[in-house]
Parts: structure tokens; C-alpha cells; sequence
């Protein structure tokens, strides 16, 4: 248990989620709390507002000295370890740790931690809507999707439940964080601005199961190698979610059914042509959350149940409008790297006119591009990577290319070369930070200017 009673406990990141939260907390429980961020006071008026009841000091503008002379720091998921005060810091010996890692300790409730490059948000959101359903006391989603854990936790007891996304971010400062049920779902390359290298990405993923004892699961996708040598040290329980073989023990795909077995009992959870979401991905999404479900305690009746009533998130393979002629218009914005993107190109039979691009980091369009040359009638581009796009899919001999400045020209651009029966697909492969404040906002964006154009 970590005690910051009358210490001296640093917040690095004013976020309006997970530093004024922690903030907030450390004051109710005590602690004598400097919160540290590099932009100016003026930049962050709303989060200094949302702190004017509570006793904090700010250091603004940067993170001064006044940082090696605290008992604790806790670091806001958006904050790189790199950054130069944080080698003084580790040099004083102060201990760095995560929200999620506070937000551990101030509770008894047992603990699903959910991590991979994509399906986090789906597969948290649906573990909550089948556990809802389970009657197996309170249970609470938060974590990287909706609220900080630090403010879930709160006021749960021994036999609630919370279910927690997790990133790479938030797992990189852990130290005592043990979920009782832990789920890797895939990997791929992602983040290697802040991680610097694939196998750096990977091992803070890995660290998701770390602190598991024997009394805990760990849950991984044995159809990807990463994700499965990640459990190769690993003390916990682990299962297994396959699409492709049979396992003992775990969730597999068998004739259109989805089969869990578990010990000495094997029972068919729900069939796959029933299932209402878009996607093979979706029903790995599905399959973990079914499993995770059912290893907390949830009958398959309610995990049926759960999956059925569910309703995802906005702009994850979310069906916007059906044009004229049939053509079915998708957004997904949430598809922020190259690995999404390729999904939900797989998730239709029919010829899609794709919009993409996006914010460059770096990342390798390569398998992005074989796809869009299989699938893809015309490709619509923009924002920092459009030029790096086009000349990955024209070396592989895909010229139907159109770059644009801004999404209605792209919208506009698109539905002019869909024909009959086609998919209008938003799905950029890239964050959106270079021309939007987040995928949400771009996402909006594109449903607007179909409407605009539908309209008119």
C-alpha cells in the first residue's frame, strides 16, 4: 500500500483527466501536492480552475528543481520518460510511477487489465456491458477509455469488479499493479515516437503481467507470436484465444462457433453469424471479452446476452449512411495506425474507395499498401503522410491516387468514384494530431461532410 499521507507528492502532466484527478485524490488522502507541466499558466486555465477548492501547488512553464525534492512523483500517461529532469530524478532515487499504479492501491476490487495496439477500447467497454449483465457485484469501466482509474476505484469493494484499458504509456511506470485477470490482445508496431523501438513497445506491453501470482489469468492471442512470448516467464494462469486452432484451455473458433474450454468443461459461447459486429477482429474482440467474462464468473447466458445488446464505440467501423446505389458509408477514424486500418479493409467483401492518412510517424505502410492494392477501387489521401502513401502503393502498381487538402474535398473526392454497391471507408491508418485534436474530432468531421453532400 502506498501511504502519501503528509508527504510531498509530485503530479507530472496537468491533463484535465488523469493529472487533476490524481491531483485531487492525493490532496483527499493527505499528500502535500506540486503539480508540474511545460506549458504556461495560460495555457492551462481550465485545469487550474477545475483545482481551485484543492490546495496544490503549480509549476508551470517547465519542471524546475523544486521536482527532486518530493517523496513520490506520478507521472500522467502523455509525459515521455526521456525527457532530460527525469535522469536527475532517478538519480535522487525518487520512485516514478503511473495513475494506475496509485489507483491500485486504494482499492480491494478485483482488477481486469485489457492492453494490445488495437481492440483495447472495444474489448474493455464490452467485458463491462457482459459483466453488467453477470450480477457479480458493482461493476466499473475506466482506465485508457472513458475515466482515469483513480476515479473508478473509488468506493469499490472486495468483490466488485473493475475493467480497465490499459496502454503502453501507462504500463511503462508500474510497479506493484496486478490485475487478477490480465488479456494481451495483439501487437503490432505503434508509439515508436515515444518508445523509440518495436521491442521497447513490446515490453511495456509485456509488463501487463508482471506481478501475476498463480491465483491469476492471463489471457493472450495465440495466433500472434508477440503476444504469446510475452507469457513465456509469466507465474499466472494462462488461456489462450484462438481463430485458428483448437486449445485445451481457452476460447477457440470451431465451425462458426466460438467454444471455451476450461478444465473439464467445453461450452459453446454463441454463434459467429450472430454476432453483430463488423470484423475478424471484432471477434477476437468478442472471443477475449467472452472469455474474461467468463473466467470472472459470468454465465454464457449472460455473455450472450452482453454481446448481443452491445453497442460500440463512435467511429470504430461505425456505419454512418447508406448513399444511393447501395454505397455504405464507414467511419473509422479510431483505426490510428496501419495494423487498424488493414482490419477493416479485411471486414468487407465488397470494393471500397478508401480515405487515409494522416499524422507521420514513421511507420511502415508497406503491409498497409498490399492490402489497399487488393482491395481498395480509389484512394483518397491527405494530411502529413498522404505523399508517403502514394508512393508506397504506386510502387506496388496502384495509381487510381487523389490527394486532397481537407476532409470534405476528400468526402467529395470519394463519393465521386464509388460505384454500386461499394464501401465509402474512413479509415486513415494514421493519428490524427495533424490536422485534428483527436480522432474524434475527425471522425465528426467526415460524418459531417457526408451529410453536408447527402443533403445538398
Amino acid at each position: 500500500m502506498i501511504d502519501v499521507s503528509s508527504k510531498k507528492v509530485a503530479v507530472i502532466g496537468l491533463s484535465k483527466r488523469t493529472g487533476v484527478s490524481v491531483a485531487r485524490t492525493l490532496v483527499n488522502c493527505g499528500a502535500e501536492v506540486i503539480v508540474s507541466d511545460i506549458k504556461e499558466k495560460k495555457d492551462l486555465k481550465d485545469e487550474i480552475e477545475m483545482l481551485n477548492e484543492y490546495e496544490v501547488e503549480f509549476d508551470l512553464g517547465g519542471h524546475s528543481n523544486k521536482l527532486l525534492d518530493v517523496d513520490l512523483i506520478i507521472v500522467s500517461p502523455g509525459v515521455p520518460l526521456n525527457l532530460p529532469f527525469f535522469k536527475s530524478i532517478s538519480e535522487k532515487g525518487i520512485p516514478v510511477i503511473s495513475e494506475i499504479e496509485f489507483a491500485y492501491h486504494l482499492t480491494e476490487a478485483n482488477i481486469i487489465a485489457i492492453t494490445g495496439t488495437n481492440g483495447k477500447t472495444t474489448t474493455t467497454a464490452l467485458t463491462g456491458e457482459i459483466l453488467d449483465k453477470a450480477d457479480i457485484g458493482e461493476v466499473r469501466v475506466g482506465g485508457n477509455i472513458g475515466k482515469p482509474l483513480i476515479d473508478v476505484v473509488q468506493g469499490l469493494k472486495k468483490n466488485d469488479w473493475v475493467v480497465a484499458e490499459v496502454s503502453s504509456f501507462q504500463l511503462e511506470t508500474i510497479r506493484d499493479f496486478k490485475p487478477h485477470i490480465s488479456a494481451f490482445l495483439n501487437f503490432s508496431p505503434d508509439h515508436l515516437d515515444r518508445h523509440l523501438s518495436v521491442e521497447n513497445y513490446w515490453k511495456a506491453k509485456k509488463r501487463i503481467f508482471e506481478n501475476q501470482m498463480s491465483g491469476d489469468y492471463a489471457l493472450v492471442n495465440y495466433d500472434d507470436y508477440k503476444v504469446l512470448k510475452a507469457v513465456e516467464d509469466c507465474s499466472a494462469r494462462v488461456f489462450g484465444v484462438s481463430l485458428k486452432d483448437n486449445i485445451e484451455q481457452g476460447i477457440y473458433l470451431e465451425e462458426d462457433k466460438l467454444i471455451i474450454n476450461s478444465a473439464d468443461r467445453s461450452e459453446v459461447v454463441l454463434p459467429v453469424e450472430s454476432i453483430p459486429l463488423k470484423g475478424k477482429h471484432n471477434i477476437y474482440n468478442i472471443a477475449f471479452a467472452s472469455l474474461i467474462a467468463y473466467l470472472a464468473g459470468a454465465s454464457t447466458e449472460a455473455i450472450k446476452e452482453g454481446v448481443y445488446q452491445f453497442i460500440p464505440e463512435p467511429h470504430r467501423l461505425e456505419e454512418v449512411t447508406v448513399l444511393k446505389d447501395r454505397v455504405m458509408v464507414i467511419d473509422d477514424s479510431k483505426a490510428t495506425n496501419p495494423h487498424a486500418a488493414i482490419n477493416a479493409l479485411k471486414s468487407f467483401d465488397q470494393p471500397i474507395v478508401l480515405i487515409a492518412g494522416g499524422q507521420d510517424r514513421d511507420a511502415d505502410f508497406s503491409e498497409f499498401a498490399r492490402e489497399i492494392v487488393s482491395r481498395v477501387r480509389a484512394l483518397i489521401l491527405l494530411g502529413e503522410t498522404k505523399d508517403k502513401l502514394a508512393e508506397t502503393v504506386l510502387r506496388m502498381g496502384f495509381n487510381n491516387i487523389y490527394k486532397v487538402r481537407d476532409m470534405n474535398e476528400a468526402v467529395r473526392k470519394a463519393i465521386a468514384h464509388t460505384e454500386p454497391g461499394d464501401v465509402l471507408l474512413l479509415s486513415p491508418g494514421c493519428p490524427s494530431w495533424d490536422m485534428y485534436d483527436s480522432y474524434k474530432k475527425r471522425g465528426q468531421e467526415f460524418k459531417e461532410a457526408v451529410n453536408k453532400i447527402r443533403g445538398s
